[in-house]
């Protein structure tokens, strides 16, 4: 865990990050702020808010760029990710959190890449949302699957990685029904976007703490590891559920505004399809269209 080289990639990425905000920062006092649509959708992060998002969003720009003029694809880019994520987990699985972390990174930073080349090139297309949501998944089950190798041997860490990732998948599970029955998302924490922070944060540190503290247990060595992994079972799950909860009074309040309603009004407006500018839209009650376009 303390290896020089695992020290030096992490040190690299929390220089990385420092000059990304630097220079973020001064691009901001240069030019005023910048606001991209990707972000609105993003809960802020704790303490700091969205401003290493939007710096790295910023910074990432250029570099979709360069790859649209190489001719690759986005949905090239996403499965660059499921690689990184591979990398990773083998990396997590032995013990090398800091090289685990830069692979992390990569993964993570293609992930966000993905959208940009295909809004660049004019290639968003509902196959590519399907494949990126579907790639998310297994990215973040590979982090988790090389931790929980790595931790098999003690019984209430694997316990911990467990609950982690079913935190995270219910969090991702519970937005995507909240979309699918039209309500709005509740904005509650541990988005994706969230808990990819800390889980690099906590892999970062570990190194940086084992070499520092070299005769230190090795469970104590993993504490910053541990910590990540605790706040993302905790407040993912209850972030899950408030998302339940949420869908269900938005239903109820649903279920009763309609029932006011004439029958063959909520029949023609729940079941028409109608052509609108060429595309066929199913009709839904006008408080759903306007929470579905929210989300």
């Amino acid at each position: 865990m303390g290896s020089s080289i695992d020290c030096a990639a992490s040190v690299v990425l929390c220089i990385t990050l420092v000059a990304v905000l630097a220079a973020f920062l001064a691009l901001t006092l240069r030019v005023g702020v910048r606001s991209f649509e990707r972000l609105e959708r993003e809960a802020p992060l704790a303490i700091v808010g969205k401003a290493p998002m939007e710096a790295v969003y910023s910074a990432l720009q250029p570099v979709a760029r360069l790859i649209v003029w190489l001719g690759i694809s986005a949905n090239g880019v996403t499965v660059s990710s499921l690689g990184f994520a591979a990398l990773a987990a083998m990396f997590f699985a032995l013990g090398h959190f800091g090289l685990g972390a830069v692979a992390a990174c990569a993964a993570a930073l293609a992930d966000a890449v993905d959208g940009l080349v295909a809004r660049q090139t004019q290639s968003v297309s509902r196959f590519g949302k399907l494949l990126d949501t579907t790639v998310d998944r297994y990215v973040e089950a590979l982090f988790l699957g090389g931790i929980a190798i790595y931790v098999h041997d003690t019984a209430w860490m694997l316990a911990l990685v467990l609950a982690a990732l079913v935190g995270g998948f219910m969090v991702s599970y519970a937005s995507a029904m909240l979309r699918e029955i039209g309500a709005p998302d509740v904005k509650a924490p541990m988005r994706r976007a969230e808990r990819l922070t800390f889980l690099l944060a906590g892999a970062v540190l570990v190194p940086l703490v084992a070499s520092a503290v070299p005769d230190l247990d090795p469970a104590l060595q993993l504490l910053p590891l541990l910590v990540a992994l605790g706040a993302i079972a905790v407040v993912g799950n209850v972030s899950a559920l408030r998302r339940v909860l949420a869908g269900a009074r938005w239903s109820d309040e649903s279920t009763s505004y309609e029932k006011t309603w004439p029958t063959s009004s909520r029949f023609l407006i729940q079941r028409e399809s109608v052509s609108v500018g060429g595309n066929d839209e199913r009709r839904r009650s006008p408080r759903a269209r306007c929470d579905a376009d929210s989300v």
